[in-house]
């Protein structure tokens, strides 16, 4: 099953009770379509960069799932009809989160630059 991650951005005057609720409604959507959800991360209340419905500020939710296409497409449709989410992204990975390279990981070191041919170095 792929893996996808989806960031909510909630309305900022919703009580900590209906944040719970709504987080614990996504993953019954993901698990009702046969999903899982991984890992889920709330990262609070934050200044946005610009207004979204008149709201200066948001309260993020981030939720790591792998779950089927349909299943995402299922979890996108509620997010649209809700008015407690302003606004919502899902990204796939293309490999899990945890097998990502990370950037100091990489073992390719930098190169020089190879000499055109018919090109004699000066030294």
């Amino acid at each position: 099953m792929p893996s996808y991650e989806t960031l909510c951005i909630l309305h900022p005057e919703l009580p900590e009770t209906r944040i719970k609720e709504l987080t614990a409604w996504m993953q019954k959507i993901l698990e009702g379509a046969q999903g899982t959800a991984v890992r889920v991360d709330e990262w609070g209340m934050r200044e946005l960069g610009f207004r979204l419905k008149k709201q200066r500020r948001g309260y993020y939710v981030r939720v790591e799932h792998e779950s089927s296409p349909l299943a995402l497409k299922e979890l996108e449709r509620n997010l649209r009809l809700s008015e407690d989410v302003l606004r919502f992204l899902s990204v796939r990975y293309t490999a899990t989160p945890a097998q990502a390279p990370t950037p100091s990981s990489s073992s390719a070191a930098p190169t020089a630059p190879a000499a055109e041919p018919g090109v004699e170095e000066q030294q």
